[in-house]
C-alpha cells in the first residue's frame, strides 16, 4: 500500500496501465532476483543476454572500492555477489524504463531532455557514492535515474492536464512552483508519485525518502549527520551536477557557486568537484551513446570553478 500517494488513486493509476513499468527480459531478471531459491548461474545466463545491463554491471563491478583491485571482464556469479542482487534488480528496472518510456502523448514534456538529465543524475549519484560511502554506488545510480520518474509518470498518466501545467509554469519554473501546481491539480506532486512507485517496486524506505525530499533538503528537519539526510544531500548535489551537465555555457557558469556550496557539506574542494564533473561527463556520454540519449562532453571547468570561488557570498 502506498504511503506517499492516496492508495486508491495510486491503484487506479496502476490498473489503468499508464505508469512506466518494466517488461520483457528485465522484468524476468527482477523477478528472479526476488526468489529465495534463485539459481545464480541461471540469472547470469539471463543477464549475459542483455548487453546493456551486463555492460553496466561490469562497469560498476570495476569500481576500485568494490573490486579490491581485481578487474572484472564478464558477468559471473562472483560479480553478482559483489554487486548484490538488490542492485542488479534495481538496475534492470532502471534500464528497462530508460529504453521503453522514450516517447508519449504529452507534447509539452521533453522526453529527450528528461532522460538526458536523468542519466546525468544517475552517473553523478554513482560517482558521488564512490567518493562518499553513504550507499552502494550501483544502488545510487538507480536512485539518481529514478529521482524524477514522477514527472515522466504524470506525463504518461495525465498528458493533457500535465501539459497544461508545464505550459503554465514554463520551462524555467522553480521546482517548488511546479510541485505546488501538481499538488493542486492531482493531490500529489511528482516526488510523492516517484516515491510511491519506488515503494511499489520494493525499494527500501531509505531510498524512497531520499527521492521524496531531495528537492527541498533544507526542510527535512533531520540532523545533518543522519544517514537519511546525508543521502538526501548527496542526491541534491547529484541533481546540481546533472543541471550543470545539461546547461548551456551561460547557465552552467551561474550554477557553479551553488555546486561549490553543496560540495562544502561533504568537504569536497573545487578540485574534487572538477574531477567529479569530468568523470560524470565521460560516463554520461558513454551511457548516452549506448542508449541513444542526447549528451555532451563538458568543457574543462577548472578556471570557471576558480572564478566562482572568488565570487562574494
Amino acid at each position: 500500500m502506498s504511503t506517499y500517494v492516496d492508495p486508491l488513486i495510486f491503484r487506479e493509476l496502476q490498473d489503468s496501465e499508464v505508469l512506466p513499468a518494466p517488461s520483457g527480459v528485465r522484468l524476468r531478471i527482477m523477478q528472479m532476483c526476488q526468489q529465495e531459491d534463485i539459481a545464480l548461474p541461471d540469472l547470469v545466463a539471463q543477464i549475459q543476454g542483455d548487453p546493456v545491463l551486463a555492460g553496466r554491471l561490469i562497469q560498476i563491478a570495476n569500481i576500485p572500492n568494490l573490486n579490491k583491485g581485481r578487474m572484472v571482464a564478464s558477468v559471473n556469479v562472483d560479480l553478482l555477489l559483489m554487486v548484490g542482487l538488490q542492485a542488479v534488480r534495481q538496475m534492470a528496472l532502471a534500464i528497462s524504463l530508460t529504453e521503453s518510456a522514450r516517447r508519449g502523448d504529452c507534447a509539452e514534456f521533453d522526453y529527450d531532455a528528461f532522460w538526458s538529465r536523468s542519466t546525468a543524475m544517475a552517473c553523478a549519484s554513482q560517482a558521488l557514492a564512490d567518493l562518499i560511502p553513504v550507499a552502494p554506488p550501483a544502488e545510487m545510480f538507480t536512485i539518481g535515474l529514478l529521482a524524477d520518474i514522477g514527472r515522466l509518470a504524470l506525463a504518461s498518466a495525465r498528458p493533457k492536464r500535465y501539459g497544461e501545467i508545464l505550459r503554465g509554469v514554463g520551462t524555467d519554473a522553480a521546482a517548488a512552483a511546479l510541485r505546488q501546481e501538481e499538488k493542486q491539480a492531482f493531490s500529489f506532486d511528482h516526488l510523492e508519485l516517484a516515491a510511491a512507485m519506488m515503494q511499489d517496486w520494493l525499494f527500501p524506505k531509505l531510498f524512497c525518502e531520499t527521492v521524496l525530499h531531495h528537492e527541498a533538503a533544507d526542510s527535512t528537519g533531520l540532523d545533518e549527520e543522519d544517514r537519511q539526510q546525508r543521502l538526501i544531500r548527496l542526491l541534491e548535489l547529484a541533481a546540481c551536477v546533472a543541471d550543470i551537465c545539461v546547461a548551456d555555457d551561460a547557465t552552467r557558469a551561474a550554477l557553479l557557486p551553488h555546486l561549490l556550496q553543496l560540495g562544502e557539506r561533504f568537504e569536497l574542494p573545487s578540485s574534487s568537484l572538477e574531477y567529479l564533473c569530468a568523470r560524470v561527463s565521460w560516463d554520461w556520454s558513454e551511457w548516452g551513446a549506448m542508449l541513444k540519449i542526447p549528451t555532451r562532453v563538458l568543457r574543462e571547468l577548472g578556471s570557471a570553478l576558480a572564478a566562482a570561488t572568488e565570487q562574494p557570498g
